[in-house]
Parts: structure tokens; C-alpha cells; sequence
């Protein structure tokens, strides 16, 4: 596992790449506002911007701008690095669209996203605008204060939430909406200048605060207020990371995979020389990035 300051070091390398990238132009004259770029692509990922008819095949370093929809297909996934550092991933079956975003490196970021199904994890570059980040799921709302944060909507929520001993044997989700929310830190132990990380997660007017590595909550529908706060177990978080990322579930069953890598990303050189022995583009391999 990446430790918290390694990360961030690593991170502050993803930065510079992205301003390297997009000429420190964050959005072209009368053009869509760019938010982020592509950083690693594996598999069927595509791009609808906002004004095209239809999506495209998602390129590295491909700028991503305000309004357009990520889709990913079945194994694939995409990182998306947005300009103040922060990491957007979503796995397989996966669609996101950046809502609102507004970065001011002397005050900070705000900005909202939905994701509308698959598995997802963000993780926080910069201070969040008076706390005014949030995530929306189909069934809830998840406000952010600097943090990692992880979902699952869908099928696979209900699944992982039956196996949890915080959730009721036999409950029952809708298998288009279902959301499980897991707060993965930082902890208070961070060391360094990291805040210690916590979300909010409010659905069918009320509201449940995460404020603890670990700590998840479940809405299995809409109308449904979020379960009280538990510790998801191991094996929950193993199958939340296989979905956020698929890479890692593929090789462990020992398949090739094709992973499109733009930037050094935690964990790894990320240089872009072609396919190693591993069957992964630019000599690394994408591992979850939770060292809290």
C-alpha cells in the first residue's frame, strides 16, 4: 500500500503532468470548460461531450470538460485527473458526468458529479469550498470534506450490503439504484497536513455523517433513508476494489489486460512505452489508492 505522503507527493507529479497537458488552459476561448483530462484508460471507455450527437472512444490525455458523459463497458475503467488534483475513478459499467466545477488555487474547490451507475472512488486533491463538494447517486446525496470516498450502484450494492452484518438478512434494493457509500479515510493517524477525512450521505431528507475509515451506509431505493453507520468488512472492501478496479480482480485470475496510461500515477512510473510482460501499457500496474 501507498502511505498518505507518498501519495500526495505522487499526486502533486499528476498535477504537473495536467498542467503540462492542457497548456495552463483550463478552458479554451468560447469553448466547454475543461475540468481534467483522461490519465489512465483501460479498455472501452468513451466521452459524450454535452453538444455531440454521439460518444467517442476515449483517448490519453484527452481533456474532459464540463458536462460531458464517461461511460465505461464491461472490464474497463477510467482515471480521470481533474485540474486540482484530485482522482476521479469509475470501474466497469460505470457512467459520470461533472456537473459543476470551480478551482481557485488560492481558495480552493467546489464542484458536484453524478454517477448514475457502477462503482466509483474519489479521492480529494484540494480543500473543498466551504464544504460545498457533494456526489450524486441515483438515490442519495454525498457531501464531501476532503477525503476518499467509494460507491457501488446497482446489483452489486445489494449483493455486497446482504453479506454485511450492519444490514438487515433479507433486505431487499432496487437493482438499478441501490447505493452503498464507504468512507476509505484519511484517518485521524494521517500524518502530515491531511484533514481527517468525513462525508455526509443524506437521502429521502435525512441525513448520516461518516466520519471514520470504513464507515459505510446503504439506501436501497428511492425513498429509502440511508442504514445507520457500520464498519464494512474485508471482504466488502475487496469487492468494492474489484469493481473500482477492474485490473486488479482480471490479473488476479491471471488474464492479460490493456490498461492506456497518460501520467505517473500512484503506485508506479506510469511512463507510456507500450505493453509490459503483464500486458499493461506504461510499465505499471493500478492498484487502489488507500494507504490511510
Amino acid at each position: 500500500m501507498t502511505g498518505p505522503v507518498s501519495s500526495r507527493s505522487k499526486l502533486a507529479g499528476l498535477a504537473a503532468a495536467l498542467a503540462l497537458a492542457l497548456g495552463g488552459v483550463a478552458t479554451a476561448a468560447g469553448g466547454p470548460q475543461v475540468v481534467g483530462i483522461a490519465a489512465a484508460v483501460l479498455n472501452d471507455v468513451r466521452i459524450k461531450p454535452a453538444a455531440a450527437p454521439q460518444p467517442h472512444r476515449a483517448a490519453l490525455r484527452e481533456r474532459v470538460a464540463l458536462a460531458d458523459q464517461v461511460q465505461t463497458g464491461q472490464r474497463s475503467q477510467l482515471q480521470l485527473l481533474l485540474l486540482d488534483k484530485s482522482v476521479f475513478t469509475v470501474g466497469a459499467n460505470a457512467r459520470l458526468t461533472i456537473d459543476r466545477y470551480v478551482y481557485d488555487p488560492s481558495a480552493g474547490r467546489s464542484f458536484s458529479a453524478t454517477v448514475a451507475k457502477g462503482a466509483f472512488r474519489f479521492m480529494s486533491g484540494q480543500p473543498d469550498r466551504r464544504g460545498a463538494s457533494s456526489i450524486q447517486t441515483p438515490v442519495a446525496s454525498i457531501g464531501i470534506r476532503g477525503t476518499i470516498v467509494e460507491g457501488v450502484i446497482g446489483k452489486d450494492a445489494i449483493e455486497i450490503a446482504r453479506q454485511e452484518r450492519g444490514i438487515a438478512r433479507g433486505s431487499k434494493g432496487d437493482a438499478e439504484t441501490a447505493s452503498l457509500i464507504v468512507l476509505r479515510g484519511p484517518g485521524p493517524l494521517t500524518q502530515g497536513n491531511t484533514s481527517v477525512g468525513a462525508i455526509s450521505v443524506t437521502a429521502s431528507g435525512q441525513t448520516v455523517e461518516l466520519d471514520r475509515p470504513l464507515q459505510a451506509t446503504y439506501v436501497p431505493a428511492a425513498g429509502a433513508a440511508p442504514s445507520a453507520p457500520f464498519t464494512i468488512s474485508l471482504a466488502g472492501l475487496a469487492r468494492i476494489s474489484a469493481l473500482v478496479i477492474p485490473s486488479v480482480a482480471v490479473r488476479r485470475a491471471g488474464a492479460r489486460v490493456q490498461i492506456r496510461i497518460g501520467f505517473p500515477l500512484p503506485g508506479g512510473s506510469g511512463q507510456d512505452r507500450g505493453t509490459n510482460d503483464r500486458g499493461m501499457s506504461g510499465g505499471q500496474q493500478i492498484q487502489p489508492n488507500s494507504g490511510y
